[in-house]
């Protein structure tokens, strides 16, 4: 494997970055996207003229299905001066990042990356990972004696819900630039919230096989969003210049996370007993809500399209009203316009 061609260009080696994009890009054109490394980079390289089209040609996907450019008043056409110029800024720290002393206005795109980094963990994933056994054991109804047998019919549940975790995260890979981040992110969190509904039935009526059933599709559903594109966002909302600092912040919030839900798992679990499930499929609704009207997407999108739109304090990215009166209804199913909308 190469060296990444984002770090060649910061490095001033641009006809390496070339080469290293084209070994990742197999019979594509890069010169569009060597140039915005370019720009963005800001290379040393004083051969190279860094040139920054307006946003349609820099591969601009707006949030809605409307493929109008969204005017921004008082903005220029360049998306970010400090992200899409060659300016070469160094790294900011957390204090300033804090105290808004950045070249850009990233408190929405901030918001976005830590938003999913910490509620990745409050999906109720990690309680099935480190206690799935024992629940399964409740589930089943095992006696004493079953438990006791090894490998008995929870412990191969278990290893059948690990492995389809990693089937799911593997069509996600496959699924991730075909759907873009914000549709996969929507079926994840729903789908995570109607399967701990669903646990919670089949635990409350006594359904063993329905319990055991959402149990796997809460993996898939998982698996498909929440599991792989929280560890995205980072570098794919926030500038470079953010990137080392808010990354570490976010894999730091991330692993808090991870600690404090294995401890109050089993605390739940004592409490909550068949309603285990329920808090965590509150929380994945508010997750979807949020998703839907805050998240933006990034699929095909450049870090300085992502600034230019959303450099700004925290807003509403999805309007029912708006996408109704830019898609004209007529004629078109509304479900149909709403699923195009959330793409």
């Amino acid at each position: 494997m190469p060296e990444s061609p984002k770090f060649l260009v910061t490095q001033g080696r641009t006809a390496e970055a070339g080469s290293a994009l084209q070994f990742l890009r197999p019979g594509y054109s890069i010169a569009n996207e060597l140039q915005e490394m370019i720009a963005s980079g800001g290379a040393r390289d004083s051969n190279v003229i860094p040139v920054v089209g307006p946003v349609d040609e820099a591969g601009f996907a707006p949030d809605s299905a409307s493929e109008l450019k969204v005017a921004v008043e008082g903005k220029p056409e360049t998306a970010s001066f400090h992200s899409a110029s060659g300016a070469n800024i160094g790294s900011v720290g957390l204090i300033d990042i804090i105290k808004g002393r950045t070249p850009d206005v990233i408190w929405h795109t901030l918001f976005c990356t830590l938003f999913l980094m910490g509620f990745q963990q409050w999906t109720g994933a990690k309680g099935i990972v480190f206690y799935s056994t024992e629940i399964l054991v409740k589930v089943l109804g095992l006696s004493p004696s079953q438990v006791r047998q090894t490998p008995n019919s929870a412990q191969w549940v278990t290893i059948g819900l690990a492995g389809t975790g990693i089937l799911a995260v593997l069509a996600s890979m496959n699924l991730i630039d075909r759907l873009g981040r914000r549709r996969l992110l929507l079926i994840s969190t729903g789908g995570v919230s109607a399967a701990c509904f669903i646990i919670v039935i089949g635990r409350v009526c006594h359904a063993s096989v329905l319990a055991v059933i959402a149990m796997f599709a809460f993996k898939i559903a998982y698996g498909l969003g929440m599991a792989p594109i929280p560890w995205l966002t980072a570098s794919e909302m926030l500038p470079y210049y953010a990137l080392g600092t808010m990354s570490g912040i976010a894999s730091a919030l991330n692993w808090t996370m991870i600690f404090i839900i294995g401890l109050l798992f089993p605390v739940l679990a004592r409490l909550l007993r068949s309603y285990l499930f329920l808090p965590f499929a509150m929380l994945n609704l508010v997750g979807f809500v949020v998703v839907l009207l805050v998240v933006p997407e990034t699929k095909g999108r450049h870090i300085s399209d992502i600034l230019f739109h959303h450099g700004r304090r925290i807003h509403i990215v999805f309007s029912p009203t708006a996408w109704m009166r830019r898609r004209k209804l007529v004629g078109k199913p509304a479900v149909a316009t709403m699923a195009e909308n959330l793409a």
